[in-house]
């Protein structure tokens, strides 16, 4: 009995102390701006924002909006950061976040976005002393709010498929029945979406993964298509556009498609499904995320030509 009492007393003092960490945040954020940064403002506010990022388990879509504000500002300015999260707080209700489910829903998509290996995590380059590791699913999300400005309706995949993976008992080597179940429920669900995208990155060093056009560094681009089913020269079909189109206007920045079908490759990676069921390598583990938002900048604007062309 004092045990099971003590343990909830540690809990209790765990939530008030996060409880008091936000209330303080929310008191300082009208000040932050008015903070000249020295050295010691400047530790002060990384401490706050490390004490933050580590006590709370963000979610993906939290991470990605803390890092789209950086992008806008700097990635080396600690107080816009720390502002971005406490807008975060204060502002994104769980009300707010089901108005826009509603109003998504009564959105017909073109693109959906998902990740096989959510797992899969970019350089921190820029963000390690915040805390922040950017992924596949902080790329998707960024992807999808750049073909929504060109007005291309997009769904991410906000299932947690790893969680997914625990709770059936299964290995990343089946990830992609894992990722199955939900891409085979989009399907079913929406007949409007021209594009499913499996969005992934590569493991290899940075120098391959990255190309430099006009001064300006983007994170390679490299399709993936499978061989081991009847249908891949459909979906070969797609890829070759999408490709062609990359390197006529950002010559170099594809490394271009990979075909598996050799014994011990996946070699279908659920593109039996259907013919506009693709796979992206978006950059390596070691491009940053600037280098990943230069590169979706450009693609979205290629499948944007893409989506208008199927039309």
């Amino acid at each position: 009995m004092g045990k099971r009492f003590k343990i909830r007393k540690k809990k209790k003092s765990k939530l008030i102390l996060y409880l008091l960490i936000i209330f303080i945040c929310i008191c300082i954020e009208p000040y932050i701006s008015k903070i000249k940064l020295n050295n010691s403002n400047e530790n002060l506010i990384n401490s706050l924002l490390y004490s933050m990022t580590s006590s709370y388990n963000l979610s993906e879509k939290t991470i990605y909006k803390i890092i789209k504000n950086s992008i806008k500002s700097s990635f080396n300015s600690p107080e816009y950061i720390l502002k971005a999260e406490l807008q975060y707080i204060n502002n994104d209700s769980e009300v707010k976040d089901d108005i826009n489910l509603v109003f998504k829903e009564n959105k017909l998509p073109l693109i959906y976005i998902y990740n096989s290996h959510q797992g899969e995590q970019y350089s921190n380059e820029y963000l390690e002393d915040y805390n922040i590791l950017p992924s596949v699913i902080t790329a998707s999300y960024m992807f999808e709010e750049k073909l929504e400005a060109l007005g291309i309706n997009t769904l991410v995949e906000e299932n947690d498929i790893l969680d997914y993976m625990k709770k059936n008992n299964m290995n990343h080597s089946q990830s992609y029945i894992a990722s199955r179940h939900f891409l085979t429920n989009i399907l079913k669900k929406y007949d409007s979406i021209k594009l499913y995208i499996d969005l992934h990155r590569d493991s290899v060093s940075h120098d391959i993964t990255t190309i430099s056009i006009d001064g300006k560094k983007y994170a390679k681009v490299m399709f993936v298509i499978g061989l081991k089913y009847n249908t891949y020269e459909n979906n070969l079909s797609v890829v070759e556009r999408l490709n062609n189109k990359l390197n006529d206007k950002y010559p170099g920045i594809s490394r271009g498609i990979l075909k598996k079908g050799t014994v011990g490759a996946n070699g279908v990676y659920n593109q039996d499904l259907d013919s506009r069921i693709i796979l992206i390598e978006l950059g390596g583990n070691e491009n940053n995320i600037d280098e990943i938002n230069n590169t979706l900048e450009i693609l979205s604007k290629i499948i944007g030509e893409y989506i208008n062309e199927k039309e």
